[in-house]
């Protein structure tokens, strides 16, 4: 019984920990690094959401918005606080 406890909490834990993302690298369809989005007010971030209609704050404008559109339907990736150092941040939503 312990040890079927103890699968459990684990894939539990596994599962709760993917989704606690503070950096979202929001990234491009061919997988290559568009920008990082973070709001400390928020925290935790629901990373699908914010990528979903992200842009590059690259100072270019595109019909769909300010900055050039990540456009992979919210393909991203967790970030460190000292990888998103050095990566171009997304306009903010």
């Amino acid at each position: 019984m312990v040890r079927i406890s103890s699968i459990v909490m684990f894939f539990l834990a596994s599962a709760l920990s993917v989704q606690a993302c503070t950096y979202c690298q929001c990234e491009f369809s061919n997988g290559d690094h568009c920008c990082v989005y973070s709001d400390a007010e928020i925290g935790n971030l629901d990373c699908p959401t914010y990528c979903a209609n992200a842009h590059r704050a690259d100072g270019t404008d595109s019909p769909t918005g300010p900055g050039t559109a990540c456009a992979a339907g919210g393909k991203y990736k967790c970030a460190s606080a000292f990888t998103a150092l050095d990566r171009t941040p997304c306009y903010k939503q």
